[in-house]
């Protein structure tokens, strides 16, 4: 009888050490806890981390809601770089060139005849120019300046082959050399017009005269006027925000007239 009241005693002595043990760590470890949450900071998210330096909390800040207009646009953008988009938009540019670029202006005044040979001389000029422009918007492969260039000239040889066709009626067989050999001269004349604006005003009349005039201009006056036309049709086109010529064309080319 005495050992069992004895043993019961030790166990209840054990059982409050160990539960008193218990406490203390718990406790301990309360402690702890408490001042490791002391020592950091909530952020504004209400997430738990160290605290936050000036720059992360103007990240914070709610900036102004755009209109659902312009919300709707941006996230549609891949629509406007679309390859459909922008070879639309090459046809429009060239036919900005043939559908209102005076030729007869330029047969007067340079005393050209007014054959297929010289239209596409005229033709070639203007699409030069549109093909500096488009090159602005990206060079490099898979860029839409890139593709744009390729679709201009594209479309610029589909209506070539078209006339030549119209004019040769009775012997279509003549259009493939014709095409041909204007391929080539069209390829050099790129190079020449490129030297010639990326120089001063001598190279650029130097390879108008050349190309534009075929060699044979003595009025230096009228190659001025050609130089400084050349120079405000450049400057025209590189004032165009990408929208006004790569999304909706609206160029607006100047009579050779007007005064630079």
């Amino acid at each position: 009888m005495i050992r069992a009241i004895t043993r019961l005693a030790v166990t209840r002595a054990h059982r409050e050490m160990h539960l008193c043990v218990r406490y203390e760590k718990q406790q301990k470890v309360c402690g702890m806890l408490h001042q490791l949450v002391q020592s950091r900071q909530f952020t504004t998210t209400g997430r738990m981390g160290y605290s936050v330096s000036p720059t992360n909390i103007n990240d914070d800040v709610q900036q102004p809601k755009e209109g659902l207009l312009k919300r709707f646009i941006k996230k549609m953008g891949w629509i406007d770089n679309s390859s459909v988009r922008l070879r639309v938009s090459s046809c429009l540019l060239y036919e900005s060139v043939v559908d209102h670029i005076n030729y007869a202006e330029f047969f007067e005044c340079f005393n050209m005849p007014d054959t297929f040979n010289t239209w596409f001389l005229i033709t070639e000029l203007h699409v030069w120019m549109l093909l500096v422009r488009a090159m602005a918007e990206g060079a490099e492969k898979g860029a839409a300046g890139r593709f744009m260039r390729n679709c201009i000239v594209e479309t610029m040889w589909n209506d070539v082959t078209t006339r030549a066709k119209q004019l040769t009626l009775d012997n279509p067989s003549v259009v493939r050399p014709q095409i041909q050999q204007l391929s080539e001269q069209f390829q050099a004349a790129l190079i020449s017009y490129d030297e010639g604006i990326s120089f001063d005003d001598k190279q650029l009349a130097a390879a108008l005269w050349r190309r534009f005039l075929g060699g044979r201009c003595e009025d230096y006056e009228k190659l001025e006027l050609l130089v400084g036309y050349v120079r405000k049709q450049i400057s025209m086109l590189d004032h165009l925000s990408r929208y006004d010529f790569a999304i909706k064309p609206t160029v607006k080319w100047a009579s050779l007239a007007e005064p630079t």
